[in-house]
């Protein structure tokens, strides 16, 4: 019942005295919101990253190309080497390499490239990339289509000329019609379009849009553009995230082997870049809303010390006459410390639903393209903005609220304290005088 009566009193001290409760509990409002809307921004820009990686295929993958310079020594010179991916490389990596799960050879042209259908009248062009691929490309991606087919091994084997359109390519040259059985040219090159890819959108990490991509089987690239078996690009599947570096470390000694050791390639992990990006936008917000958070705070905390020893002088009759009355100390020393906890878990409540606010109004405007077009490259995003999700977990709310209590029985414990020592003859001297 004591407990219950110490609860009613904080509710009533903050009532009774509205403006200095507020002006009191502004700091730790302003605190736990802070943090809530630290964990929301920084939340959000995880789950963009995080989704953007599983748009490219994923966060246990590495990539592998043949670059123009190679960094040696801290340097970047020009790549004079002739060496240069091929299939059997390929084939050697996914037999020798425990820690890969699989290799997706690649000959990648990003954008740019001429694509057209019909003749005549009904004629159409758009420019979009094309890419050389197999039927590893759709596994590794979980990328299906929507109609038609994808390329399969007999297209490889037989160097086909049919053709896999993205969603976006599909609409350019065929708008509402199946385009599935149709030809089309690939910088003049005939082929059969034998199925569109789902829609899976641009990355905005990179800027390559997937959806305006045409994909022909690998060898018939190879054929009908490159004169030669090169691969100028390997996406490898590591076995799980954690084993990244353990694959690279591999696939490395078993090209550094059947290349006689010529470092012709640059290796990249994007999860493993995007990643790092959010660690430091997170560690950036931390630093900077955590800042704010600790003084608010701090300076919460002061206020409740200093509301809680006016109550204690304003009440001096009141505990003088509970102790009369046979209040032990602990009694009076639990009273004051509920009252405190009860003041501060209101302004955690407050500072709960504005933190919720500030993260949900923030979302709103990041998400608005205009803030984007200015926010996004300057965070290095290069594709088309996206929306910003707003994302609290409960548990940081909960969090939230037990720090909020913790200020309340740390800042309230000096006044609680003083008002258990008081004594009953002096406590009613005081209060007559």
């Amino acid at each position: 019942m004591r407990t219950l009566e110490s609860i009613a009193q904080g509710f009533r001290a903050v009532f009774q005295n509205k403006l200095r409760s507020t002006l009191t509990l502004l700091g730790i409002t302003i605190g736990i919101a802070a943090v809530l809307g630290m964990v929301s921004i920084s939340d959000g820009a995880r789950q963009i990253i995080m989704a953007d990686i599983e748009r490219i295929g994923g966060n246990n993958q590495f990539m592998m190309f043949r670059s123009s310079h190679i960094e040696r020594n801290g340097r970047w010179i020009r790549n004079n080497s002739d060496e240069h991916f091929d299939y059997d490389d390929v084939l050697a990596i996914e037999r020798e390499c425990p820690s890969v799960e699989r290799v997706i050879p690649r000959i990648p042209r990003w954008r740019g490239e001429r694509i057209s259908a019909g003749g005549g009248s009904a004629a159409r062009e758009t420019r979009a990339g094309f890419q050389g691929v197999t039927t590893a490309l759709q596994e590794g991606m979980e990328w299906d289509t929507s109609i038609g087919r994808f390329i399969d091994e007999t297209d490889d084997i037989d160097w086909n000329r049919i053709a896999v359109v993205g969603s976006t390519v599909a609409i350019e040259l065929f708008e509402d019609a199946d385009p599935v059985g149709a030809q089309i040219k690939v910088n003049g090159q005939p082929f059969t379009v034998v199925g569109v890819m789902e829609e899976r959108g641009k990355s905005i990490q990179y800027g390559w849009d997937l959806d305006n991509t045409v994909m022909m089987p690998l060898s018939t690239v190879q054929a009908r553009y490159e004169g030669n078996d090169s691969i100028h690009m390997m996406t490898i599947q590591a076995v799980s995230s954690d084993k990244i570096p353990l694959a690279m470390a591999e696939v490395r000694r078993i090209l550094d082997r059947r290349h006689n050791g010529e470092e012709f390639y640059r290796m990249w992990a994007p999860g493993l870049d995007s990643l790092e990006f959010v660690t430091t936008l997170s560690n950036l917000l931390r630093v900077v809303l955590g800042t704010i958070a600790g003084f608010s705070l701090f300076i919460g905390g002061v206020g409740i010390m200093n509301i809680m020893l006016v109550s204690v002088t304003e009440r001096t009759k009141e505990i003088g006459l509970r102790k009369a009355l046979g209040g032990r100390k602990r009694d009076i020393l639990l009273q004051f410390l509920i009252e405190a906890a009860t003041l501060c878990f209101v302004g955690g409540m407050a500072g709960v639903a504005l933190g919720i606010s500030f993260g949900v109004g923030s979302a709103k405007i990041i998400s608005n393209p205009a803030i984007g077009g200015f926010i996004g490259p300057l965070l290095g995003f290069q594709g088309d903005w996206v929306s910003w999700p707003f994302n609290v977990s409960t548990p940081w709310i909960v969090l939230a609220m037990g720090v909020s209590l913790a200020i309340g029985v740390v800042f309230g414990l000096w006044p609680a304290w003083k008002a258990a020592k008081l004594e009953p003859i002096n406590a009613l001297r005081h209060s007559c005088a």
